[in-house]
């Protein structure tokens, strides 16, 4: 395993990172994924990436009411998209990382754009959360603060998936 991958997932725990890159370095990903671990490693700059923690599974429960499938383009930050290598060679915590091209990101922008923040917070069942066991856990206790949060993160998502849909960016997602 990456030393980097191993510290990274041991020590920080399940965090997703979405970053944009560009078509042609996303292409050059797909064609030689061993590059996944110098893009991971390298600085970013500001703007550049979104960094969703440990909220990436409640936010896609609220995007699509499953635990782990659901429709694309709302799926994206489980399902769909392109895997960069494969989960052998190539897993970058859990799992390989995937890319998203700029037709698939603007989708995504737009279909998140349909959400409002009031319609968004409606969808938070932390019951059924807990019932469906996501990560991190305990979304039936503090109700109110766990719900603001996920709203919180859902408009930082969907102000960068805008951003990089305006900059006709690919995304990289990798959790």
């Amino acid at each position: 395993m990456h030393r980097y991958i191993h510290a990274y997932s041991v020590n920080m725990g399940m965090r997703m990172t979405i970053r944009k890159i560009r078509k042609a370095d996303l292409r050059e990903l797909l064609i030689n994924p061993d590059g996944i671990f110098d893009f991971i490693d390298n600085d970013v700059p500001q703007g550049q990436e979104l960094d969703l923690d440990k909220a990436w599974h409640g936010l896609h429960f609220m995007l699509t009411g499953t635990a782990w499938d659901g429709d694309e383009p709302l799926a994206y930050l489980l399902t769909g998209g392109h895997d960069i290598g494969n989960e052998e060679e190539h897993d970058v915590g859990y799992g390989p990382a995937r890319g998203l091209t700029a037709p698939e990101v603007k989708q995504f922008a737009n279909d998140l754009n349909d959400i409002t923040l009031e319609t968004f917070a409606s969808r938070y069942v932390g019951s059924r959360m807990d019932e469906l066991e996501l990560y991190p856990r305990g979304w039936g206790q503090e109700l109110e603060e766990m719900r603001n949060w996920l709203v919180n993160e859902f408009n930082k998502l969907q102000s960068f998936a805008n951003s990089a849909a305006a900059e006709n960016a690919c995304l990289v997602i990798y959790l």
